[in-house]
């Protein structure tokens, strides 16, 4: 271990912390590891194993390979390999590691001494990624956090991001080497971790921060701030070759000792204890830009529309009294290489907009247009839509409704990059104007996405985690919403004595409907608790072991739609995960509530989109896919939640077809996103589907223990390894999930 340590601004004798001026000063070293043995120790790290295209369609293979990760002069070195694969086909090697199960951690200064290394196509990573991913959701809802990633071909430059929400939002910094290169010399990089805040250190100096974030599910409410870094992550180490970002090596790229992330040691501090109750700041009032004089909302300067060059994009645009000219001398290798945008563009949810313009090229191409959020995950308001131009000029309009939260910073964007043609392009009248107008009327409670009609039954939204629940009682009554170690439980003290009730309104039943009612219990003494609905009251006996209670009743008209909760004891009671859905195994089988129950997950390696048909189809789910990905999960299908009891005997079925002849795979599953245990309860099914649709079943005995999370799977990326590239729609309907007798 060096205690010499050289920088890019010149040499500090590092004996003591290098933490400059921070508030980590005295804190507790907690955890290190300074790489001085002869092998990576097991005890600290883990190896990770990925195929090529697991992730950003990065070209690599993660191995654990002594080729691609070892210790050596006391330090760890990850290295890129470039080899010969099958068929003669360039391959590549590399490393990533992680402390998962072994070091994690929840707050602190976590900080590395790394040299990076440099090439094009290289992208490594000093990173965090949360312990229990699934606690909010999967990426991006889960958070990340990327204390340090260097660009192999922009090694003077380094940056430091955090990743979160539903949609995806990322705050991210940049610091520079000063005509320096990271890749020359040892820095130390460094974050630090609090409840309230996330700083970015590089050599000593503080070069991003940022204090307002958030996580949600889509169509659910915001969880409590300060999630989701309010929850242990582990450490990553890795080496990626080629993607999204870095783009992929070429000829100038050298591998052996450029290929190299080289890391002297970690460590993490930490401060003796946090303040957790912290309020995410107010966020400022943004002005929406107005519509002009005519209606239309976009700006008529050259100055308000920004050309974007990007991973081998060449090219340029002039702009003349609303007439645009867009140049390009090369295509690039994605759609955005050669890109005119026009930013601010105010979008209003429930509004439908028109935008239009007049179009042509100096020879047959095609272009892509959409308005897009940039500041809310790339989400798309106008989907990606392709055009075809010519020396002609064209009309064309494209109307389209505006279904999610208000955006000031809507973009208007004309894609020109990869699409087989450097042709130049005109553009004129371009145009975006409000059709009509959103509807003032307040919005109604519906059924949630996951089926519940009840909302924020874990307790872990909105202020103090009671987002859309009213407590009654004396005063001076003690209740509140639990939060160690994450679990979230409605907690309340002598309950009887102080008269406590929890109610929330407007439970959005549908009379004559049959649903069932679910919650968990406790309490430290004997006691009841008394759950009332539509005019149905329901009693439970508590007792210091957590029980499920279910309920199965018929919404009745003219009934009350409120839910209350009373409880008859002296001791103290927990509630959680209340649950009124639908008096089914599986939820909106049929699919005539659209997605409700449903999650899609698309591999961003794939390519699809997605709908329920209720023109072409008696309300089916359809996905659209022109690119599988190279996997067989890269596109699913999903619902979670299922209960399975063991050594129930179960039987699912479905109706499924598809556009071209194909297989899909499906399977009720464990939910493996903290422990990696996928193990398939129903057995993996695949299937053969074709144009014409057919009835599919499997029959299944659960020999696991009873598990309450179960997911329903249908794959549709590359089963059995065919990656399929044909445009082609899968369709599933009526979706059926019942025991099958004991």
């Amino acid at each position: 271990m060096k205690k010499t340590v050289a920088f890019a601004a010149g040499i500090i004798f590092a004996a003591a912390p290098f933490f400059a001026q921070t508030s980590y000063s005295d804190a507790d070293l907690v955890w290190q590891d300074d790489f001085d043995g002869n092998s990576l120790n097991l005890n600290d790290w883990n190896y990770e194993y990925h195929e090529p295209g697991w992730v950003n369609n990065e070209l690599q293979e993660y191995v654990d390979s002594k080729e691609n990760i070892y210790v050596k002069d006391g330090n760890l070195v990850i290295q890129a390999v470039q080899k010969k694969g099958r068929g003669g086909k360039t391959a590549y090697t590399s490393g990533r590691i992680n402390t998962r199960g072994k070091h994690d951690f929840k707050y602190g200064r976590i900080e590395a001494r790394i040299k990076f290394p440099s090439g094009k196509g290289f992208l490594p990573a000093f990173w965090m990624m949360p312990t229990e991913e699934n606690l909010y959701g999967q990426w991006p809802k889960c958070g990340e956090i990327d204390i340090a990633e260097v660009l192999g071909d922009r090694t003077d430059e380094i940056y430091g991001t955090l990743h979160y929400g539903e949609p995806h939002k990322e705050s991210q910094g940049k610091a520079s080497a000063h005509g320096k290169s990271f890749s020359d010399d040892w820095h130390i990089v460094a974050c630090e971790w609090e409840p309230g805040e996330i700083r970015f250190y590089a050599d000593g100096k503080m070069y991003h921060k940022e204090n307002s974030w958030y996580t949600k599910r889509k169509g659910f409410g915001e969880v409590t701030y300060p999630a989701p870094f309010d929850q242990p992550f582990y450490i990553i180490l890795n080496l990626a070759v080629g993607g999204n970002w870095p783009g992929n090596p070429d000829r100038s790229t050298k591998f052996g000792k450029n290929a190299q992330l080289l890391v002297d040691y970690v460590k993490v501090y930490q401060k003796k204890s946090y303040d957790e109750n912290v309020k995410k700041p107010e966020s400022e009032n943004v002005k929406f830009r107005t519509a002009n004089s005519d209606g239309n909302y976009i700006l008529q300067d050259k100055d308000s529309w920004t050309f974007l060059l990007a991973q081998g994009g060449k090219g340029s645009f002039d702009y003349d009294s609303g007439n645009i000219v867009i140049t390009s001398e090369a295509a690039g290798s994605v759609d955005y290489s050669v890109q005119l945008v026009q930013a601010g563009v105010p979008m209003l949810k429930g509004a439908e907009y028109r935008l239009s313009f007049d179009a042509s090229a100096e020879k047959e191409r095609t272009i892509i247009t959409a308005v897009t959020a940039p500041e809310a995950g790339w989400i798309r308001y106008l989907k990606d839509t392709k055009i075809n131009l010519g020396p002609q000029k064209k009309h064309f309009e494209f109307t389209f409704k505006m279904n999610d939260a208000d955006d000031p910073m809507g973009r208007l964007e004309f894609n020109l990059g990869n699409q087989n043609s450097t042709a130049a392009v005109k553009i004129s009248c371009v145009r975006l104007e409000m059709v009509s107008a959103p509807k003032n009327s307040a919005e109604k409670k519906s059924v949630l996405p996951d089926g519940n009609l009840v909302y924020n039954g874990e307790f872990q939204e909105g202020e103090k985690r009671l987002a859309e629940w009213n407590v009654f009682g004396k005063s001076g009554a003690k209740f509140h919403v639990t939060n160690t170690d994450n679990i979230r439980k409605f907690r309340a003290e002598n309950p009887k004595d102080a008269k406590i009730q929890l109610v929330q309104e407007g439970i959005p039943l549908v009379p004559g409907t049959e649903y069932l009612m679910s919650f968990d219990a406790s309490s430290s003494s004997s006691g009841k608790i008394k759950a009332e609905i539509s005019g149905k009251t329901f009693k439970a006996s508590l007792s210091s072991d957590e029980k499920n209670f279910k309920f199965v009743f018929t919404a009745e008209k003219e009934k009350s739609s409120a839910l209350s909760f009373s409880f008859d004891t002296d001791g103290t009671v927990f509630l959680d995960n209340v649950r009124i859905q639908e008096n089914a195994m599986l939820v909106n089988g049929n699919f005539s509530s659209g997605l409700t129950g449903y999650e899609i997950y698309l591999n961003e390696s794939a390519s699809a989109d997605y709908a329920v048909d209720s023109l072409s189809e008696d309300n089916a789910f359809c996905m659209n896919i022109s690119d599988t990905g190279n996997l067989d999960w890269m596109i699913q299908l999903k619902q979670n939640g299922i209960t399975l009891e063991k050594g129930k005997k179960y039987r699912i079925e479905f109706d499924a077809k598809s556009t071209i002849d194909r297989t899909i795979m499906y399977a009720l599953q464990r939910d493996g996103s903290s422990d990696n245990n996928w193990i398939p309860y129903s057995g993996t099914q695949k299937i053969d589907v074709s144009k014409d649709f057919k009835r599919y079943s499997c029959e299944f005995t659960m020999g696991e223990p009873t598990d309450r999370v179960v997911i329903l799977s249908i794959s549709m990326g590359a089963v059995n390894g065919k990656r399929i590239t044909r445009k082609h729609t899968v369709t599933v309907d009526n979706i059926v999930l019942e025991e099958n007798g004991n």
